[in-house]
């Protein structure tokens, strides 16, 4: 995470502690097994006026900057000047600098980009991750990321930080995230905890040591009683609502932890998602990112949290991803979501209502809409959640989310004569109801193109988020109006240079826009797909493959796409089907269509990234890259849509990587499995 650090280190802790009112010393109950108190560090980490740091993150889109064409060791380095010019526009005085996408994060950090933002006044805070995120097998394809080059070393990265921290003063801390997650604590124990400590105070006793801590850890006395005598402060990544739509609950979350920081002396830097995240059905708005930073401001303006941290946010130029637009038509929806691993009860409910006129006179009423299930294809969830349309809080209509059709837009129409006949005026409601609680059954349900035949809707296309009251029960299933901009991305950015500037961010209107498409930019994809109620064979599959040519000049050789699975399905479908590349027959990637993130755009596996396939390809003048959807087993209704996108390579020459068209590629269908390139 990025801590940023100003001019020098040469000033008096009691000058620095001036300039940041906390956090407060700890209470003599709490042990520190650091050379320095928390106090102490702060002093030197957080810059007068508050932390103001963004990063990226894993599986973010375009959250680092590297540069167009790989220099001769086959690497794309950090942009370190367009990185840092990026930086400044939002206001940001530190950076979390993560090292784990590339092996050369470490080596750019170290020649280019620290001493480059030291003299642009910007801290740094380096970002490690831990065993559950480092991925370092044998050979170079099956090879993912992770903190290079000392791995999981962190004795000997606590003492390389802290040497770097000697020589460039403005990298004041660093941080290693989920101390927590799965085995990631057989590791952090209280004796290699001091080692780390130990190496790090050696060099530099008020180097930042930090861990991020989700709500759970973050709230809970267990967790600082383990960690807090090793660590400076925590990273809460703020998910309020389970997603990344509510910022109603920033002020109590941010009370609650500092329950528990506030007492021991520790810093808390809140984390606000700027980019998308993984579990959240929608990616995050610049009104939600405003929203959410004001709310937290007011707790940096005044010392009680150490500042705020934009994670995610897309650095580079490219617009919204051209699939976020999840309207029928136009840039708007109605839309009802709940992220995996959220849970309802009975009974619970979001609501869009609004009050329309009845015209007199009329021999029959109807209303047409479209609706959208995103997540669907799970017999087992029939039962749970229902669509329905209410007049006068009476259910005119309903479907569960499991019924057929929901993987593409379907018109309905309903008769509401009887509902209408002889009222001026009646509520006309779109409800999602639980009629079963869950623990985790997600859900993206689009409502759109809404038509009234014997009254007038207002704003039936959702292009704004005028005339429709929304409203529920629960802080997880949320109604919404869900409307696309191209330029999202830097309209994020102007509320986080808002923020960071103390400035009101102004609201600016949503453009029209053409109807969505499902390609990630562009309006070209490569569709790999089973159709509803289709019968498939065992060992048939779907391809595209391109014979590619080979710059024998090149360092190494690397490939990078993007894929998605449009539909979900149970469990029990595990190991059915599985998409692959394979570079000459030999396979690369294989990932089952039911791993986690369905309907998000990945880059290769979640752990993987770009995929280094030298050994594949040194000394030969071509080969060939195939994509590939293989039913392991035949089945009966079991519908997928494979999507891939955006090719990126080093040293192999793709014609098309985009699949704007066809051209370059041959397409291969077998055995109910069908290959299409989907443009336009």
């Amino acid at each position: 995470m990025g801590v940023l650090r100003l001019s020098s280190r040469v000033v008096t802790t009691v000058a620095a502690l001036a300039l940041f009112a906390g956090p407060a010393p700890a209470h003599a109950d709490y042990p520190r097994h650091r050379a320095h108190s928390a106090a102490e560090v702060a002093a030197h980490v957080v810059p007068a006026g508050g932390i103001k740091s963004a990063m990226t993150g894993g599986n973010t889109v375009g959250g680092a900057l590297r540069e167009l064409k790989p220099r001769m060791d086959g690497y794309r380095h950090i942009d370190t000047p367009r990185l840092i010019q990026r930086l400044r526009s939002v206001n940001a005085n530190m950076y979390t600098y993560g090292v784990w996408d590339s092996p050369t994060d470490w080596a750019d950090l170290v020649g280019e980009f620290a001493p480059a933002a030291q003299r642009a006044g910007i801290r740094v805070m380096v970002y490690l991750v831990p065993p559950s995120e480092c991925f370092n097998s044998s050979p170079l394809a099956a090879r993912g990321r992770c903190s290079r080059p000392y791995l999981l070393d962190f004795v000997a990265w606590a003492k390389e930080i802290a040497l770097l921290s000697r020589q460039y003063p403005n990298v004041v801390a660093w941080a290693v995230d989920d101390f927590t997650v799965g085995d990631n604590a057989k590791l952090f124990t209280p004796e290699y905890m001091q080692q780390i400590v130990d190496a790090a105070d050696a060099v530099n006793p008020d180097l930042g040591f930090y861990t991020t801590a989700y709500y759970g850890d973050a709230t809970g006395a267990g967790f600082y009683d383990k960690y807090g005598p090793y660590i400076d402060g925590i990273i809460h990544p703020y998910l309020g609502g389970a997603g990344t739509q509510d910022a109603t609950e920033v002020g109590t979350t941010i009370d609650a932890i500092l329950a528990q920081t506030q007492p021991r002396g520790l810093g808390l830097v809140f984390l606000v998602y700027s980019g998308r995240f993984l579990d959240a059905s929608v990616s995050p708005t610049e009104s939600y990112v405003d929203d959410t930073m004001r709310a937290a401001g007011s707790y940096a303006a005044d010392g009680r949290i150490q500042g705020l941290l934009a994670y995610g946010m897309q650095v580079d130029d490219k617009p919204a991803m051209s699939s976020d637009n999840h309207a029928e038509r136009g840039a708007g929806r109605l839309a009802f979501t709940l992220s995996p691993g959220s849970g309802t009860r009975a009974g619970n409910y979001a609501q869009a209502t609004q009050v329309v006129t009845v015209e007199p006179n009329v021999s029959a009423y109807r209303l047409d809409f479209s609706d959208l299930d995103r997540y669907a294809n799970v017999p087992e969830g029939s039962g749970y959640h229902f669509k329905q349309v209410l007049v006068d809080g009476a259910v005119v209509w309903e479907s569960d989310v499991e019924d057929d059709g929901g993987f593409s837009w379907q018109h309905r129409s309903v008769d509401l004569t009887a509902a209408l006949r002889g009222k001026a005026k009646v509520a006309l409601a779109f409800r999602l109801y639980e009629r079963n609680g869950v623990g985790s059954f997600p859900l993206n349900v689009g409502i759109d193109d809404v038509r009234g035949s014997g009254f007038a809707v207002r704003n039936p296309g959702f292009e704004n988020t005028s005339a429709w009251v929304l409203s529920g029960d629960s802080q997880q299933l949320h109604p919404l109006i869900d409307l696309y901009a191209a330029d999202r991305p830097a309209r994020i950015r102007r509320a986080i240079a808002a923020n960071y500037a103390s400035r009101r961010c102004v609201p600016e209107p949503i453009p029209p826009a053409a109807a969505g498409n499902d390609a990630m930019y562009g309006r070209g994809r490569l569709s790999l797909a089973v159709a509803p109620h289709t019968t498939t064979t065992a060992g048939a599959c779907a391809s595209a493959s391109q014979v590619v040519g080979v710059d024998p000049r090149s360092a190494r050789y690397e490939i990078s796409f993007w894929h998605i699975d449009q539909w979900d399905g149970p469990p029990s479908r595990r190991d059915t089907q599985i998409k692959y590349l394979r570079v000459d027959g030999q396979n690369v990637f294989a990932r089952d269509t039911l791993d986690p993130w369905q309907y998000l755009w990945i880059n290769g596996q979640d752990w993987q990234g770009p995929i280094d396939i030298s050994e594949l390809v040194r000394g030969k003048r071509a080969v060939t890259l195939t994509f590939l959807l293989c039913e392991e087993k035949a089945v009966t209704d079991f519908p997928v849509d494979v999507g891939v996108d955006t090719i990126e390579t080093v040293g192999l020459d793709v014609h098309n990587p985009g699949f704007e068209s066809a051209a370059g590629w041959t397409l291969s269908s077998t055995g109910g499995v069908k290959a299409t390139v989907r443009a336009g």
